[in-house]
C-alpha cells in the first residue's frame, strides 16, 4: 500500500484510533484496526481504480501505525510512513481532543460519503478537518443556501457587489453555514438562521479561519 499515500483524512482517522488505544499493543487482528481498515476502504477519497487488492489492508494500515508510533516516540521519522501522519500528529500535539471531534464528525458522516460524489483530496486543501467534512460543507451550503433569500450587501463588509461591478445576471454574494465543522450532520436540513450572506473574499475567509465563527462572531476577520 505505500505506492498509495495516505490521505489528511485517513491520518485523522488512524491517528484517533492510535490515540485512543493509547498504550494498547495493537495489532493487524485487534478490533480497532479491522474497523479503521473497513472505514478506509468504504471511503471515496481514493478511486477505485487506483486502488489495488490490498488498499488500506488490517497489516498494512497496522504496520503504518507501528511504525508511526515507535518512530514518532524516538522523535525521529520513519521513511515507510507517510509525512501526513508526523504533519497532522505535530499540529494536533496537545490536541486530542480536537482531532477526536473531527474524526467522530467523519464516522458519524460516513454514510453520506458513501454515496456521495466526491472530486478530491485536494478540494479541502484549506480545510485543517479534511477533504471530506469540507465537501459536505461545501454539499449542506449549497443544499440549504439556495432556499435562503440573500441580502443585498455582505453582512460582514458590507461590500455591494451591484455597485462596484457592471450588470451582470446573477446574485454573486453567497450564503455561508455558519454551523461548526464537527458539528455537521449530513441527514439534517439547515434553515436561514445558520447563514449569513457574504461577499466570495469574506466566504474564503470564513472557511480558513479557526476556531469556526458562529453568526455573532463572524465580523471578527476584519480588523
Amino acid at each position: 500500500m505505500a505506492n498509495i499515500s495516505f490521505t489528511r483524512d485517513e491520518a485523522i482517522l488512524a491517528l484517533d484510533v492510535l490515540h485512543f488505544a493509547d498504550k494498547l499493543r495493537l495489532n493487524k487482528e485487534s478490533h480497532e484496526i479491522a474497523e479503521l481498515s473497513e472505514l478506509l476502504n468504504e471511503l471515496p477519497i481514493i478511486p477505485l481504480s487506483a486502488r489495488r487488492e490490498n488498499f488500506r489492508s488490517k497489516g498494512g494500515v497496522n504496520g503504518q501505525l507501528s511504525k508511526f508510533r515507535s518512530s514518532y516516540n524516538k522523535g525521529k521519522k520513519d521513511p515507510d510512513v507517510g509525512t501526513i501522519f508526523y504533519e497532522v500528529a505535530d499540529e494536533f500535539d496537545g490536541r486530542k481532543d480536537e482531532l477526536h471531534k473531527i474524526a467522530r464528525a467523519i464516522r458519524k458522516n460516513c454514510e453520506f460519503f458513501k454515496t456521495a460524489t466526491f472530486g478530491s483530496e485536494l478540494e479541502g486543501e484549506d480545510f485543517p478537518e479534511g477533504a471530506l467534512l469540507y465537501h459536505l460543507h461545501r454539499v449542506l451550503e449549497t443544499r440549504d443556501g439556495r432556499k435562503i433569500v440573500r441580502a443585498e450587501n455582505c453582512e460582514i463588509c458590507h461590500l455591494n457587489l451591484s455597485e462596484i461591478y457592471k450588470p451582470t445576471p446573477g446574485n454573486f454574494l453567497q450564503c455561508h453555514l455558519t454551523v461548526p465543522i464537527t458539528e455537521l450532520n449530513s441527514s439534517k436540513h439547515y434553515a436561514a438562521d445558520d447563514f449569513i450572506t457574504v461577499c466570495p473574499n469574506c466566504h474564503t475567509v470564513l472557511h480558513r479561519n479557526r476556531p469556526w465563527l458562529t453568526k455573532d462572531d463572524a465580523g471578527k476577520i476584519l480588523f
